[in-house]
């Protein structure tokens, strides 16, 4: 057996060392605090918000200005009122601070700081630097997860995802382990990988030979192959569990994955600057928010927090990334407050992860609505995969992978399934292409808007 940070000569149970064993250690303190009433939870994160302003006002030039007057002297740490008061920071702001926004005093305790770039369809992307304590907590997180799910660890994981080199179709990647995460107690777990570069019918084959046990996968991708796989009448007769990461999970998704698949999804809410932001109950399809790790505040046009059922603005504080602290980032998306859980679980709850602002839907009027299109359109007509781009507020194109090539009765009906789910006769163009083209990290954007905001 391989080992991995495991106490020499120990060959079972293992022993862990080093980053795995302060990764279990973290998840074993999440087993705990999950259970915490919320109360209690935040008074822990108001607490270590106190120490988060100390460093970062005393080693940063980003921030010194803009924490200053936050006291951080209380016992219970920084009051909500003084928090309400720091000023939010945009994309755009930290892009611009650059190297002002790096800490030149983190603790060396905190490990090696690594450099962490995010990935953009368009525009400069965000740079930060991150510790070998983000790793660690990254790994916990992820245990959580499988803990929550009750993965069996040593079971077989496939994944279609964006990789850097290597996993090209048709055959892929075949490879020992997980990933980091799970290296350290089931080394020899078998992992396949495929690059999501492969095309859907590449995908549904490498997939039908591998036959994996667990799945993950972008959910643009997730929808792409199931419908794919029923076209075909095949099916997945070791799948258990679907995991989508990196986009916006629609119910359209969840539903036809456990319809045609007989399987569910569970899905994680991400970013690549903070990592985990939130992850699925394994109660129920809402998630619950990462508290120990980040404070998320969903907040109004206002900047006043949202009630339950209300959807705002995702704003993110690192609690502890000293390298780079990252506090009270807007991160673009939007996403709706949830009560709390049924399940006991004092972690705060988002019942939806809504999208991008940018990719908001803007209407001749004014208005402006994220658009839910990709049910209509599976009913009108069959295809592989498709993207809207808002090139005009008064003008739509449909870029659409087809095969066979769509027929002018489908160019209708496509046509009145948009007008219908948007509810506005927009000047509706289908263009056929061969592949929609993924950004850097191998997402893809459904919709694209090219309409600036009002």
């Amino acid at each position: 057996m391989a080992t991995h940070g495991q106490l020499p000569g120990i060959a079972w149970p293992p022993v862990p060392t080093g980053a795995d064993a302060t990764a279990l250690a973290l998840a074993w303190q999440l087993e705990q605090s999950q259970w915490w009433p919320a109360a209690r939870l935040a008074a822990g994160q108001r607490r270590q918000l106190a120490a988060l302003v100390r460093h970062a006002a005393a080693s940063t030039a980003f921030y010194r200005a803009r924490l200053a007057g936050v006291a951080t002297d209380r016992p219970d740490g920084v009051a909500d009122d003084a928090w309400a008061r720091v000023p939010i920071t945009t994309r755009d702001e930290l892009i611009a601070a650059g190297d002002d926004l790096l800490s030149r005093a983190y603790p060396a305790a905190h490990g090696q700081a690594h450099e962490v770039t995010t990935s953009r369809t368009t525009g400069a992307p965000v740079r930060l630097r991150a510790t070998d304590l983000m790793a660690a907590w990254w790994r916990a997180l992820t245990l959580r997860d499988h803990a929550w799910h009750r993965r069996d660890l040593d079971a077989h994981l496939a994944a279609i995802r964006h990789v850097a080199a290597g996993a090209a179709p048709p055959d892929g990647l075949r490879a020992r382990g997980w990933g980091p995460a799970t290296a350290a107690i089931a080394p020899d777990a078998p992992m396949s990988l495929l690059s999501i570069t492969a095309t859907i019918d590449e995908q549904v084959d490498w997939l039908v030979r591998t036959d994996p046990t667990y799945l993950l996968i972008y959910p643009t991708a997730l929808d792409a192959v199931v419908h794919a796989l029923a076209a075909r009448g095949a099916r997945l007769p070791a799948l258990r569990q679907v995991r989508t990461i990196s986009e916006a999970l629609t119910p359209a998704t969840r539903a036809a994955c456990a319809a045609l698949l007989g399987v569910p999804v569970v899905d994680t809410y991400s970013a690549q600057e903070v990592g985990y932001v939130a992850l699925q109950c394994p109660d129920h399809a809402h998630y619950h928010v990462a508290a120990e790790r980040l404070r998320v505040e969903i907040l109004d046009d206002d900047g006043r927090p949202c009630p339950p059922g209300a959807t705002g603005r995702v704003v993110v504080t690192d609690l502890h990334n000293l390298a780079t602290p990252v506090i009270r980032y807007d991160l673009g998306d939007l996403a709706t407050v949830g009560p709390p859980c049924p399940c006991g679980r004092g972690l705060p709850v988002l019942t939806r992860i809504v999208g991008r602002r940018r990719g908001l839907l803007r209407y001749p009027d004014g208005r402006a609505a994220w658009p839910v299109f990709t049910v209509a359109c599976r009913q009108a007509a069959r295809y592989r995969e498709l993207q809207l781009v808002q090139d005009d507020v008064d003008r739509l194109r449909l870029r659409v992978v087809a095969d066979p090539p769509l027929t002018a009765a489908d160019h209708g009906a496509l046509t009145a399934a948009l007008h219908r789910a948007l509810g506005h006769p927009f000047a509706v163009t289908i263009e056929a292409v061969p592949t929609l083209g993924r950004g850097p990290a191998g997402k893809l954007e459904e919709f694209v808007s090219h309409v600036a905001p009002r």
